[in-house]
């Protein structure tokens, strides 16, 4: 119902905005819009390996520092550090862990519930161009066999030399945080059942982040 006054600005632009939207989607819905590019899809996948052998794919939760740090790519206007960048020296300023913590995760987390501190023995990382309009980085971890102990996994985390700080458009970038929490995989949310590591094999994590036009 609207207000029996002249409307503000305000209360006027958002009535414009949302009967704009309206007639948007009236004209989706019967195909007279060319929708090409006006959404895309971000999967986080994460495959685990035991040996060679894939043990399962999921897929893994976004907090809030995850989100930060794609804004920032976008409204940065300049670096003042070139090591100030996600992936930079992958492994140190950036890694996995596993962990044996419970509970779901929510947005504001910024670690593991239980994080087990043993580090991979290797890292490597790809981007690529599976199909037509889809596009992927990927960040891989390994832990040989014996690295590990037997320990029962429920969780595992992905870390990025990233700010968790919002930055205003424009600003000139310096204040990349090395290991900072960028996504969550855990039994307590349901994405894969809690496994003891197998001690005998190398245990792999591959954590892919693709880009898909909707």
């Amino acid at each position: 119902m609207l207000p029996k006054r002249m409307m503000s600005v305000k209360e006027s632009n958002y009535l414009t905005e949302k009967v704009c939207e309206f007639k948007q989607f009236l004209k989706n819905l019967l195909k007279q819009r060319n929708t090409f590019g006006d959404r895309i899809i971000i999967q986080d996948e994460v495959l685990v390996y035991e040996g060679d052998k894939l043990k399962f794919k999921s897929k893994g939760h976004f907090v809030n520092q995850g989100l930060i740090a794609c804004v920032n790519w976008f409204a940065l206007n300049s670096l003042n550090l070139v090591t100030a960048v996600p992936s930079n020296t992958w492994g140190t300023n950036g890694t996995m862990r596993v962990g044996t913590g419970t509970g779901v995760t929510q947005a504001a987390m910024t670690a593991l519930v239980t994080e087990v501190a043993t580090a991979p023995n290797s890292v490597s990382g790809a981007t690529a161009n599976p199909v037509v309009g889809t596009y992927r980085v990927a960040w891989i971890a390994t832990w040989n066999a014996g690295t590990l102990t037997a320990i029962t996994v429920t969780e595992i985390g992905l870390k990025l030399n990233i700010s968790v700080v919002l930055h205003t458009f424009g600003a000139t970038y310096g204040g990349a945080i090395a290991n900072s929490f960028v996504s969550r995989l855990s039994s307590s949310d349901g994405d894969f059942t809690a496994f003891v590591v197998n001690v005998a094999v190398p245990l792999t994590i591959e954590w892919r982040l693709t880009f898909t036009f909707a």
